[in-house]
């Protein structure tokens, strides 16, 4: 058990050293704001993921709840999720954000998860899809290459 939590404690703070390592010289900060074609000033999301993830935040455009497409967004629904800065809750599982980072307009997040008397580190990829029905959330494995698995969920109303 100890021996556990020790591999834990220090696959968190290697995670964590990764995603917050500084910028150097030769690798400056992303901070530009992106320009649309039109000549209008783009989407800053890219700019805020970048500040959020050097806060160890979830960008706030995650923020919220969110259920399956067929879900009722009830609490008492198991594909509900609901997304704080620094915490996601789970139906039966809660995670606490240990680390951050961008992959475009994805947030990677590293969460010290705790649920059904367990703990682990699961690294997760948030990603938003803008749908004809309206945008919508996708949750995967952020150690696996960018796919379209995982539960697509829909925005629920506060």
């Amino acid at each position: 058990m100890m021996r556990s939590l020790l591999v834990i404690a220090l696959a968190m703070v290697l995670t964590a050293c990764e995603r917050q390592a500084e910028p150097t010289p030769d690798s400056p900060a992303e901070t530009a704001i992106s320009v649309e074609p039109d000549g209008d000033i783009g989407v800053q999301a890219k700019t805020q993921t970048d500040a959020n993830a050097t806060a160890g935040e979830i960008p706030a455009r995650f923020h919220g709840i969110w259920d399956a497409i067929a879900g009722n967004c009830d609490a008492s629904s198991d594909t509900r999720v609901e997304i704080a800065a620094r915490r996601i809750e789970y139906f039966e599982s809660v995670g606490e954000v240990s680390g951050m980072g961008s992959d475009g307009d994805d947030a990677i997040v590293d969460l010290v998860m705790e649920g059904e008397g367990e703990t682990w580190v699961q690294p997760s990829r948030l990603s938003l899809e803008a749908t004809s029905a309206g945008e919508r959330l996708r949750i995967t494995d952020a150690t696996k290459p960018e796919s379209s698995q995982g539960i697509l969920r829909k925005r629920c109303a506060k």
